[in-house]
């Protein structure tokens, strides 16, 4: 059936108490084999399938699995940022599965998932209800944004606080003019993403206006390459590019280049992610750090809490980005 049958409906369908089926279905004592019979009967009739999240809680031996889902993975930051929360699970003794938004549409993956690990954390969007229904009772983290659904939990990025960190930064190192490459998923409907918003929120008020919207199939350096060729040609006033990722940045690095504008002398470029491989373009990449921040630390702590049953509704917990000031700025 589509939506998780609970222990309440099979205590309804065998006519006991909501601890009486608890007990039944985890061999518990001070119950009668009868009634135990009554209850297993009752839970196959609806097709029941114990949560593995309950049924870890009801055992003093927990099995602990994790379930991660990306956007995609030709995308470094999902990999360094798997990388930081592998190394988290290890510690702690937690298997860790991970997929992609490539592998199947959302609701497929979380349904799958569901049955198979104790929480799901990740990159997560859309209606939040269909997303906690497609869960099936397991406890799921959304990464990125804040939760509203009261059953999700969440750790945002604030990207405002970033944004005014890092816009604050250059304009220190000479930065007047600004201009944005943004994101778009091509065939998606275009909505403006947190990081244009906090933008808009700390540049000055003719940089405001200085936005190219990228088109790709994600955040790649083929949309920089295009999109930085498209800014300097609306906005050749532009000294300052901020790109939505570390690869689009890239993208912007190899544009300039072709077009023999010096960087960081005729124009600063700086990305959104902090991952490693920016440390090798030349010059190296300057960047809001995502990963190697305390995300994975933070993520970890909740998942803690989750799993031993101190955080049953929703969190909301942020980290907060910061500059990584390289070569390009």
């Amino acid at each position: 059936m589509d939506q998780r049958v609970t222990i309440e409906d099979i205590a309804a369908e065998a006519g006991v108490s909501r601890t009486t089926v608890t007990r039944a279905m985890n061999g518990m004592p001070r119950i009668s084999e009868k009634t135990r019979s009554k209850v297993l009967e009752a839970s196959e009739r609806l097709g029941y399938r114990p949560s593995r999240f309950a049924a870890n809680l009801a055992r003093s031996s927990k099995a602990r699995a994790i379930g991660f889902v990306v956007d995609s993975f030709r995308n470094p930051y999902y990999t360094e940022l798997t990388a930081e929360l592998l190394g988290t699970a290890a510690a702690r003794g937690w298997q860790m599965t991970v997929l992609s938004h490539e592998q199947a549409p959302q609701d497929e993956l979380l349904r799958r998932i569901s049955q198979d690990v104790d929480v799901i954390v990740g990159y997560l969007s859309g209606n939040e209800s269909e997303i906690a229904a497609a869960a099936r009772g397991v406890p799921v983290v959304l990464i990125g944004e804040e939760a509203t659904h009261p059953a999700l939990h969440s750790v945002a990025i604030d990207f405002d606080r970033g944004l005014a960190a890092l816009v604050e930064g250059l304009r220190a190192r000479g930065s007047r003019r600004f201009g944005l490459l943004e994101s778009h998923a091509t065939g998606a409907l275009y909505e403006p993403s947190s990081r244009r918003l906090a933008y808009g929120r700390h540049v000055d008020e003719l940089s405001k206006g200085s936005v190219v919207v990228c088109d790709a199939g994600f955040q790649s350096v083929d949309a920089g390459i295009d999109g930085f060729r498209r800014l300097v040609a609306e906005h050749p006033e532009t000294d300052t590019v901020i790109a939505f990722s570390d690869l689009m940045a890239m993208g912007a690095l190899v544009a300039a280049h072709e077009a023999d504008i010096a960087v960081p002398g005729d124009v600063r470029i700086v990305g959104i992610d902090g991952i490693s491989l920016g440390a090798v373009t030349y010059p190296a990449l300057s960047s809001l750090a995502i990963v190697d921040t305390e995300l994975a630390t933070v993520t970890a702590g909740l998942i803690d809490r989750i799993l031993s049953g101190e955080s049953r509704d929703g969190e909301r917990l942020s980290i907060t980005p910061r500059p990584l000031w390289r070569g390009t700025a």
